[in-house]
């Protein structure tokens, strides 16, 4: 096991054990209403760890420093005033160090929101391509995106933890158990759990890959560059090892993202619409913005 696979495992180990004694805790002592509190602690040790993972947890694993590239800096800089985000900097992190893949987040909350920037993304794209990346990444932002998965995301969680609650308490006798304390009922539990998560996942799917094609529009609307983007899309799919055209369940039922075939398609079609369907970076300059 190398050095990094054991700082995952003590990094899970920190977050996970005092999460499975609260889920415990709450099962002990709230009875069949476990799940009220135990969503609610669960709510806020996500907000913590949105928080922190940027500043804490994240530099554990990659080395992490401003980036070099004025011109790319200066670029990123404006799209994040565009976006009303204030960017103190824009980071780039040592990606290389585990895979070719490449990519850029915008995370955190708060005063810990950063840009970061694979070195992979860096050495094998132009600024115009990578301005794409962050522009898309930005439209999640500026598509208020962050804060409707917060909210989605909490009402969902309670309410499955409330069916999950009520199935496995409903079910025990089925298998012979009595109480819901019963460790060796737990697996039940479990089972409960990815039943209903298998149902839920491609209802999220299909809000994911919405927002997915409302922050496309908003990074070529910006950039007034479809062209890059495309490039950088299918650069990115190869690099990635991605499927550019699944079968249509396999995509609607297991993809955050649409493919590659759909997000251009997409693009097109918006890129048509707009009149920004563009070749060149001296067609960009004849344009006038919207």
């Amino acid at each position: 096991m190398d050095f990094r696979r054991i700082k995952g495992l003590l990094v899970s180990l920190v977050i996970g054990i005092p999460i499975l004694l609260i889920f415990y805790f709450s099962l002990n002592y709230f009875g069949n209403i476990w799940w009220l509190p135990f969503a609610t602690i669960m709510f806020f040790i996500s907000v913590v760890l949105s928080q922190i993972f940027p500043i804490l947890i994240f530099p554990i694993f990659y080395k992490i420093t401003p980036i070099e590239n004025e011109e790319l800096k200066e670029r990123i800089t404006k799209l994040a005033r565009d976006a009303n985000l204030k960017v103190e900097n824009v980071y780039k992190f040592n990606m290389s160090k585990n895979t070719k893949k490449a990519n850029a987040a915008f995370t955190g909350l708060g005063r810990t929101k950063r840009i970061i920037l694979g070195d992979t993304l860096l050495e094998n794209y132009s600024t115009e391509e990578i301005e794409t990346v962050i522009a898309h990444e930005l439209g999640h932002f500026k598509k208020k995106h962050i804060i409707k998965n917060i909210l989605i995301g909490t009402i969902s969680s309670f309410l499955t933890l409330f069916i999950i609650a009520l199935l496995y308490q409903n079910s025990l006798s089925l298998f012979g158990f009595r109480e819901i304390t019963q460790v060796a009922a737990l697996p039940l539990l479990g089972l409960w759990s990815m039943l209903i998560g298998l149902i839920q996942a491609p209802l999220g799917n299909v809000l994911s890959r919405k927002f997915e094609y409302e922050a496309d529009e908003y990074a070529i609307f910006e950039t007034k560059n479809p062209s890059a983007f495309k490039k950088t899309l299918e650069k990115l799919t190869e690099q990635n090892f991605g499927d550019k055209e699944p079968h249509p369940f396999v995509e609607w039922f297991f993809y955050s993202h649409p493919s590659i075939k759909n997000r251009i398609s997409a693009i097109d079609k918006f890129a048509e619409e707009h009149n920004l369907n563009l070749h060149s970076e001296s067609e960009l300059k004849l344009v006038d913005p919207l």
